[in-house]
């Protein structure tokens, strides 16, 4: 490999640097889904375990990327599920995967290379029948069952993901050299299956803008960091209402007693003076509120 082997996988997606910044929950995203899948395919399709296939992820691509592996000749299977936030999720079963489908459920179980004892590398180039144009009603039945029952198995990790709600499967038959119309945002990993005589792979599709957005908001929603302006607004101030002041002999201080009166040189109506934090800021009045002395402000304090 050159010294750019070292790159990290998302280098492939050639996306401007904010662009490739944003796009990094959505690949993070489609790789945990697709992984749930590749862990979980040899339980839904029990003939990988008799050919002793190993399924394995390949990298997460946009669909603009010209690394992105085409798909075999042939018809193709989508199936897709969607939330009403926008987001999706898809599979698609190319040519490849159909065939290797449709010989592992039906077909006669076939011997590994290793056990096939004086096999040639093309003896095996005539079993399977190729495809048409188009997929017959038999092969769409077949699809549809396993595609509903592989797509289940996507939806609580893009759900627990995503925090959405997934609605049923859509399934829809793409004829030879028809294309799924999945929009530019579309991100694509591949769930191969290895180890056997002809690798396949089943694709996985996710729209990247809504994952983006709803990672957004989440982040958001969880953010519990104060901004300057909450933490100002908390600051405890001190604000002080004065009624008059007054000076007294010390000899008189010392003789207050519990019930004497001081009495102000400011009349009860005149304007009282409230500072904050020791600065004049309001003129206010004596009024009584609820029972209680308390200062009605009219105007901003004048020097």
């Amino acid at each position: 490999m050159q010294s750019d082997s070292s790159q990290p996988d998302i280098v492939p997606l050639q996306l401007g640097a904010s662009e490739q910044s944003q796009s990094e929950a959505a690949l993070t995203t489609l790789t945990a889904v697709a992984s749930v899948l590749s862990k979980e395919l040899r339980r839904i399709l029990p003939f990988l375990s008799r050919q002793r296939a190993r399924s394995a992820l390949d990298t997460a691509r946009s669909l603009r990327d010209p690394e992105l592996s085409a798909l075999a000749e042939g018809p193709s299977f989508l199936v897709r599920m969607s939330s009403p936030e926008e987001l999706w999720v898809a599979l698609q079963f190319d040519g490849a995967a159909i065939l290797a489908l449709v010989d592992g459920l039906f077909g006669s179980p076939k011997p590994d290379a290793e056990d096939a004892e004086g096999a040639e590398p093309g003896d095996d180039d005539g079993e399977s029948p190729p495809l048409g144009d188009s997929l017959t009603l038999a092969q769409r039945a077949l699809l549809k069952r396993l595609g509903g029952d592989l797509c289940a198995l996507l939806r609580k990790p893009v759900e627990e993901q995503c925090k959405v709600t997934l609605g049923a499967p859509q399934f829809t038959t793409l004829k030879r050299a028809q294309d799924p119309e999945l929009g530019d945002d579309a991100l694509a990993i591949d769930c191969r299956l290895e180890n056997i005589r002809r690798p396949w792979f089943i694709r996985v599709w996710m729209g990247a803008r809504a994952v983006e957005r709803l990672a957004s908001q989440a982040s958001a929603a969880n953010s519990t960091a104060p901004t300057f302006g909450d933490v100002a607004l908390r600051i405890p101030v001190s604000v002080v209402a004065e009624l008059g002041r007054v000076t007294l002999k010390l000899s008189q201080v010392l003789g207050l007693r519990v019930g004497d009166t001081l009495r102000l040189p400011s009349p009860a109506n005149d304007p009282v003076l409230v500072r904050v934090e020791g600065v004049p800021k309001f003129d206010a009045v004596p009024v009584i509120s609820r029972g209680q002395v308390a200062v009605k402000i009219h105007s901003r304090h004048q020097e």
